[in-house]
């Protein structure tokens, strides 16, 4: 498994605050920030898929007939038939 070293400074108020939220879920603050850093992983994981399913529908479009009816008059129509 890999170690991972965070060569910036954290702020005090932001390792504070961490460690709080940590400690009243109860996990230790490096259990806590994996956990973290799994979800937002995760997330944008998502986010990705996501993006390129509706690049792939937009691709995929295709125009209504002139002819078609407008929303309304097919709700009509359906209504109508029940």
């Amino acid at each position: 498994m890999a170690t991972l070293y965070i060569r910036r400074e954290v702020p005090d108020k932001l390792y504070k605050e961490a460690q709080k939220i940590a400690l009243a879920r109860g996990y230790s603050l490096n259990d806590y920030l994996l956990l973290m850093l799994r979800q937002t992983v995760e997330g944008e994981k998502i986010r990705r898929q996501r993006t390129k399913v509706l690049a792939k529908i937009r691709r995929n479009r295709r125009p209504l007939p002139t002819d078609a009816p407008d929303s309304v008059e097919m709700m009509r129509m359906i209504r109508g038939e029940r």
